[in-house]
């Protein structure tokens, strides 16, 4: 237990940064100095502060809504009621397809995430979306996938037993793996298996054909038969036939909604009621067939008590939480001195994850030097992470040329293979579980260069803001103390930027070969200092700004760059 013992050891900089950017998106160094002056205790307080709810996205053309109020339901454009009476219309047109509504929300996304104050909740709710992944195109509503969304945003913190009660009977979810599909005269195992595999126990080593650790293919089965009869409330909805029955099967005219899940409806004619054999992996429990309006959620909810009672399952999620913020290798000692005790412990709290996850950045093990540069930037980190960091630019106020200026930085995550709420399948992004490279699957040579044109395009004129670029290198520099000294000045963007410290050698080659293009490294004050005593001289500014963007350039390009 040793290495969950709170972190006692120095705290400056360095450490300060290193918290900050595994559990947030960057950080300027107004707010690094900040962290260092409120200590260990203070700062972290600070990152597991809840943020407010968001306004939900409005139609970028008109700014008219599209999103439905709480407790109501989508259906074609018009938003229905939870007792199935029309209410308000909305600006939802279907005809745009659900495209058009899923790049908003990727924009509003990613437009908060870059002015939202130093936390956690936003790296936690893309860990969530990429744990229960949905993609936003198989989906094909921008309604549900917005509400999911939505939802894992506000329970971030809070209790993985009762998301993936939720998540199970999610509009999205449910058809993206299949759930609507999935009746009693033709069962779907999509879902039945993922909740096992992917979003709750984990597969474990197989030991024989269908035979995992943890479940077998019985199980599989078994859990998609309790899983029968739900789908998503839609337009066939509004259409009945032939006595208040719908042809196509046989369901009554108005099948029960759900006050947790307004979007999703159960049909009891199309449950199945047998009683559901599963396997010694769940000590040959039996859940005992129902019937009614509950009986496929009085199902469900005993099915997922069965599978949280499971040792393997704390465990399984506190090691993807640990791979996500910590490291991707997990040798014998730290799984048995870190993450069984954290996931003992998260079984015996309720499932709760913010204190769990607050315990393991809090530990010594989480500071330890090894652990500082062990990964590799994700998109995320580097594209939000490093706009975040600079504070020397501000949005168009032009709503044509702001849109387009937002719609960038999702853009610039899809092209580097992390487009927010579409991973290249269920699992999610490979980074997170593929071994052995994990987090090295980020950098390809089709990514690299582009990692590379994206911070270059920093530092030349952006159209959207006015011709002037994104990092204004003279007054970014302006944030550090003794500018004029070259190799304090490296030290402290190192510290900002950096995961890793940078060899004496690195330093003098950085201050003498790149800032001062083969000068001396003491002549850079000199540089400096004409600028800074008379800043409306052209020449000097000029000066000044050729020597930063030619080192900021060269280091943004260094490989100790990719480490997070």
């Amino acid at each position: 237990m040793a290495k969950l013992t709170e972190y006692r050891g120095a705290w400056g900089r360095r450490e300060a940064a290193h918290l900050l950017r595994r559990a947030s998106f960057g950080v300027t160094n107004d707010q690094l100095n900040q962290a260092v002056t409120d200590g260990l205790s203070k700062t972290l307080d600070t990152l597991f502060t809840p943020l407010p709810k968001k306004i939900p996205p409005t139609n970028t053309a008109d700014g008219s809504k599209w999103v439905p109020d709480e407790g109501q339901v989508w259906t074609k454009t018009a938003v229905i009621g939870v007792q199935g009476d029309p209410t308000t219309s909305t600006a939802y047109d279907i005809s745009k397809g659900a495209q058009y509504y899923n790049g908003i929300t990727k924009t509003w996304w990613t437009r908060n995430m870059l002015h939202d104050p130093v936390s956690i909740h936003e790296k936690l709710t893309i860990f969530w979306s990429n744990h229960f992944a949905t993609e936003m195109t198989a989906v094909q509503n921008g309604i549900y996938s917005f509400n999911l969304l939505a939802y894992l945003r506000a329970n971030a913190f809070g209790n993985f037993k009762d998301m993936t009660r939720h998540v199970s009977l999610d509009a999205a979810m449910l058809r993206y793996l299949n759930g609507n599909t999935n009746t009693k005269r033709s069962p779907n195992e999509n879902y039945g298996r993922e909740l096992q595999e992917l979003f709750t126990i984990g597969k474990g080593p197989e030991l024989a054909q269908g035979d995992y650790t943890t479940y077998t293919e019985q199980d599989v089965q078994a859990a998609a038969k309790v899983l029968t009869g739900w789908r998503d409330f839609g337009t066939r909805d509004l259409v009945f036939t032939a006595g208040d029955r719908d042809l196509r099967d046989n369901e009554p005219k108005s099948p029960p909604m759900f006050a947790d899940n307004p979007n999703t409806i159960f049909v009891a004619n199309n449950h199945d009621t047998t009683d559901k054999q599963f396997s010694p992996r769940y000590q040959n429990k039996v859940i005992k067939g129902r019937t009614g309006i509950n009986g496929g959620r009085d199902e469900l909810y005993e099915m997922i008590d069965m599978i949280f009672e499971q040792d393997a399952t704390a465990h399984y999620i506190v090691g993807k939480l640990y791979r996500w913020f910590v490291n991707s290798y997990v040798p014998p000692e730290v799984d048995d001195e870190v993450l069984i005790p954290l996931a003992t412990e998260l079984k015996q709290n309720g499932f709760v994850v913010g204190p769990i996850l607050r315990k393991l950045l809090a530990s010594e093990h989480f500071f330890e030097e090894s652990l500082r540069g062990s990964q590799l930037r994700s998109p995320a980190d580097l594209v939000l992470g490093l706009m975040r960091t600079i504070n020397t630019w501000s949005a168009p106020t032009d709503p044509a040329l702001v849109n387009r200026f937002y719609q960038a930085f999702p853009a610039a995550l899809g092209s580097l293979q992390m487009d927010l709420n579409e991973p290249s399948s269920v699992a999610g992004w490979e980074a997170y579980y593929q071994a052995p490279d994990f987090y090295r699957i980020w950098l390809t040579t089709a990514t690299l260069p582009l990692r590379n044109g994206f911070t270059d395009s920093l530092l030349v004129n952006n159209n959207a803001l006015g011709r002037k670029p994104i990092l204004d290198t003279p007054e970014f520099v302006k944030t550090f103390t003794d500018v004029e000294d070259s190799l304090k000045l490296i030290d402290q963007i190192n510290e900002l930027l950096f995961a890793v410290p940078f060899s004496e050698e690195t330093r003098m080659m950085l201050a003498e070969e790149v800032l001062m293009s083969g000068g001396r490294y003491y002549e850079w004050g000199d540089v400096w200092n004409a600028y800074a005593s008379n800043q409306s001289n052209t020449a000097a500014r000029t000066a000044v700004k050729t020597n930063l963007d030619r080192l900021f350039k060269y280091m943004f390009r260094m490989a100790e760059f990719q480490l997070g």
